[in-house]
């Protein structure tokens, strides 16, 4: 069972600052995309981590080491999933994404969103 040394964290998921997250070169597959994030909590053991992400418009890769929950607050952008299905997000849209999953990300309007990674492995953010 995971802990947290912060018991509570807030911020807005529109207004907060993001640092960089850089995708590596080879996940790019058009455009420019360029991500940051910024966690705001995470369990002691760095397998739950929630924070914000941002990203503005191209097309990459995404693999998938964790399970992920998110909803989006600004922006629009497709993911094309292994598994054939394609998932539209946009403003007010929560979905979940597996562990273990590829997906072809391509963000149309900058993209911001709020998540929540979940991991058998610490996570590296």
């Amino acid at each position: 069972m995971s802990t947290y040394t912060q018991p509570h964290a807030e911020t807005s998921i529109t207004a907060t600052d993001l640092d960089s997250w850089p995708l590596p070169a080879e996940w790019v597959l058009e455009g420019d995309p360029s991500p940051g994030g910024t966690v705001i909590s995470r369990s002691d053991d760095s397998r739950i981590v929630r924070g914000v992400w941002e990203c503005t418009p191209g097309t990459f890769k995404w693999v998938f080491s964790y399970d992920e929950t998110l909803v989006v607050a600004a922006g629009r952008a497709t993911v094309e999933l292994d598994t054939g299905d394609t998932v539209e997000l946009e403003p007010g849209v929560l979905a979940f994404f597996g562990r273990g999953h590829e997906a072809t990300w391509t963000v149309h309007e900058t993209l911001r969103k709020a998540f929540h990674a979940d991991s058998p492995d610490p996570l590296p953010f």
